[in-house]
């Protein structure tokens, strides 16, 4: 049984500021509709203080705001100890640029005259404004245009990719309108991504699948994470099945679950973690008691806790209990905790882990204190907090991340997958730390 969206809503206004960020993030990362979520953000910036308030508002960037959210934030960026607290101005500047810009059109002179505004976004605003006027043919012209000249690059930051999702989010407003071209241009098969604008067109289109909730798309999104198409498309497809977030999703993706490899199983837990409904509970417990790799009973019990359900207390217990855990297997326990206390249920070891916890947390942080500038010695120790090996055992030179490449075959894949634990030693996946300050 699911804890009631009122009560995880009530968690906003926890003591606890890992418990509020958890319950904005069960509404943020579902592209949840409800207006109501980010009044209670703000009222927890407003309860709790500044200090920290940068994490609850960073994750707020995916929830919908109205005319009067809107006009708290621009208030917040004009208050003179704004910029004081860490990130905050750069969150609150997030939160506008992401917000419907319908509700943004008269206030933009507010917004980029507001006194922390962070001037770098403001050319994103205006172009996203400008967007507002554009018809469904210059979209299309325009999206095409980028890839197009874009054919010859490798990588991502290699183009002005912000730019095109911009573009996919004015088509996305057409809806139905654009599934013909949708479906023509995700049907394709492509063999060889050299030269190949539908390098970046496959995956915006997948991209516009989602955000213009096109549910009829979803066995060709499905077929295409299947293929593995590398971490762009990948991500991409699990970002627009989450999305759309029907129940057709959730049928397809358990269907083809146990059948497919362990790339399409990880990145599928994704809307797994993220479509909430009593269906998605069931295909999960379902699932996690068919797998019996330990890396993707992780995964499933991470997307079953996330949804607040008391069946998943128990079989996460189960995969815990007398096992040493890894670095994976901490995280899933501490995630088990979190929940556990949202929901206010308790299991024979809950007072035990959480002690455990609390001391590997003050541990690892005293450890982070002392290596306090030295960077070198802090990314060996982040790395052998994510491997388990001591310094000595550490290979002398790892491959570079910082560049995500557009493989010319769609099997080619980062190096740090999105649900791989996390390199700078948090004790959380890649996707929900690191990974995120990436894509800010």
């Amino acid at each position: 049984m699911r804890l009631p969206e009122a009560k995880i809503k009530e968690a906003i206004l926890h003591p606890d500021l890992l418990i509020r960020q958890r319950a904005i993030r069960f509404f943020a990362k579902s592209f949840s509709s409800s207006t109501s979520v980010m009044p209670l953000v703000i009222k927890a910036v407003e309860t709790f203080g500044r200090k920290d308030a940068y994490h609850m508002i960073g994750m707020s960037t995916d929830l919908p705001q109205t005319e009067e959210t809107v006009g708290w934030v621009i208030d917040e960026l004009n208050d003179e100890s704004c910029n004081k607290h860490e990130n905050y101005a750069y969150n609150l500047s997030r939160v506008l640029v992401n917000a419907d810009p319908s509700l943004l059109l008269t206030r933009e002179s507010d917004i980029l005259d507001a006194r922390h505004f962070q001037t770098g976004m403001s050319e994103i605003l205006t172009e996203r404004l400008q967007l507002l006027s554009w018809d469904e043919a210059i979209c299309w012209q325009e999206l095409e245009r980028f890839c197009e000249e874009g054919k010859d690059k490798r990588y991502v930051d290699d183009v002005n990719l912000g730019y095109a999702n911009r573009i996919v989010e004015a088509l996305a407003r057409y809806g139905s309108e654009c599934q013909e071209r949708v479906h023509a241009l995700l049907s394709q098969e492509n063999d060889d991504y050299g030269q190949n604008p539908m390098k970046w067109m496959e995956p915006l289109a997948v991209r516009l699948a989602g955000e213009a909730h096109l549910d009829s798309t979803v066995p060709l999104i499905v077929t295409k994470l299947r293929h593995d198409g590398g971490d762009l498309m990948n991500e991409a497809c699990a970002k627009a099945l989450t999305r759309i977030g029907t129940s057709a999703v959730i049928e397809a993706v358990a269907e083809v679950f146990h059948s497919s490899s362990d790339h399409f199983r990880l990145y599928a837990t994704e809307p797994l973690e993220h479509i909430h409904s009593d269906l998605v509970v069931e295909k999960c417990v379902e699932l996690l008691r068919q797998e019996n790799g330990f890396d993707i009973q992780v995964s499933l019990a991470h997307a079953l806790l996330s949804h607040f359900a008391s069946e998943g207390i128990q079989l996460t217990r189960q995969l815990l209990v007398e096992r040493t855990l890894d670095f994976e297997g901490k995280g899933l326990r501490n995630c088990l905790l979190e929940t556990c206390t949202l929901m206010g249920e308790r299991f024979p070891e809950y007072d035990e882990w959480m002690a455990t916890e609390k001391a590997e947390k003050a541990e690892h942080w005293k450890k982070v204190k002392e290596l306090e500038g030295d960077p070198a010695a802090l990314m060996l120790f982040a790395l052998e907090t994510l491997t388990g090996n001591k310094t000595a055992d550490i290979p002398p030179s790892l491959p570079s991340t910082s560049r995500l490449a557009l493989p010319h075959t769609p099997a080619s894949k980062q190096k740090v997958g999105r649900n791989d634990t996390c390199p700078c030693g948090s004790g959380k996946k890649f996707k929900k730390c690191c990974m995120r300050s990436q894509a800010d």
